[in-house]
């Protein structure tokens, strides 16, 4: 289920810039129906920081959030940062995950952790290559990415 979660969070994330008032919908997805509800945060083009993005499974009760928290500068590039928080069924499930992403949506990182803060996977999209490094640190390039 953490996958669908985070899959619909990211999705979301990317169009709620365009919204103008709090907005809740819903999706289904294999495991049943999911209701998303917007938050509105700050006027901002490609980054609305204080946008929040709450997810419930009325099929579970099964919750995740997700905040814009605002902007940092990652090696010269101004990228907007998103945290999502959502309750890990195992201990080795996705607990939060941090997605930032620059304005022209060429560069992003992605950083999975689970419920003891142990990294799980990381993914960075830079200069169009995709580095993707694991929890146990294997790391595996792609270039030609874009």
């Amino acid at each position: 289920m953490s996958k669908i979660w985070i899959i619909l969070l990211i999705l979301v994330a990317l169009t709620a810039s365009g919204c103008s008032d709090d907005k809740t919908s819903k999706y289904s997805t294999p495991e049943g129906d999911v209701e998303v509800t917007v938050h509105e945060g700050e006027e901002d083009d490609w980054c609305p920081v204080g946008t929040k993005i709450d997810m419930a499974n009325p099929n579970n009760g099964e919750m995740a959030s997700m905040e814009i928290v605002g902007k940092e500068t990652i090696d010269g590039i101004e990228m907007c940062k998103a945290v999502v928080e959502m309750v890990a069924e195992e201990e080795n499930d996705v607990a939060r995950l941090e997605y930032m992403w620059s304005e022209d949506r060429d560069t992003f990182y992605y950083r999975s952790y689970d419920s003891s803060n142990h990294l799980i996977t990381e993914m960075i999209m830079k200069d169009g290559k995709m580095t993707m490094t694991d929890e146990e640190g294997n790391v595996m390039e792609m270039n030609g990415m874009t």
